[in-house]
């Protein structure tokens, strides 16, 4: 029996509303809100793969743990960060499988992750980054 941290998944941060509850994730995603006074931070990235179209999601990221490191830089609204944490659910949803919420007439889901690490992506080329993940998304799938 391994009682090491869990392994962390790599990512797109659309994939979030479908990931079990616990589970440990790493991803990418563009700040929208910071609100101070409940430690929440906003991210999405449009990027939808072909099995997501139509649909966006909001990651509400909990930085409670990082208020001592987090920059300045990293909560500012259009900044690009990478985020590693653990997916989490709503108090008052039923399950970890309902851990998205519908808002409005759209497909608009929120996923809670609790931030273990979040850091600056610095100068990325996201169009790079969205082929590069989803050829390995691919790569994976195939090895199944």
């Amino acid at each position: 029996m391994n009682s090491g941290p869990l392994p962390t998944r790599l990512i797109f941060l659309n994939e979030l509303p479908h990931i079990e509850q616990g589970s440990k994730v790493r991803f990418l995603g563009c700040v929208t809100k910071y609100t101070t006074s409940t430690g929440i931070l906003h991210l999405r990235h449009s990027y939808t793969p072909t099995a997501s179209k139509g649909s966006l999601t909001i990651a509400l990221v909990d930085v409670g743990l990082l208020l001592s490191t987090l920059k300045s830089t990293d909560v500012e609204v259009g900044a690009w960060v990478n985020v590693v944490g653990y997916v989490d659910f709503d108090s008052q949803t039923a399950s970890p499988v309902d851990n998205r919420k519908q808002k409005g007439t759209g497909k608009e889901y929120q996923a809670r992750v609790q931030a273990l690490m979040l850091w600056s992506a610095g100068s990325l080329k996201v169009g790079e980054y969205e082929n590069v993940l989803g050829q390995r998304h691919e790569t994976e799938l195939q090895g199944k």
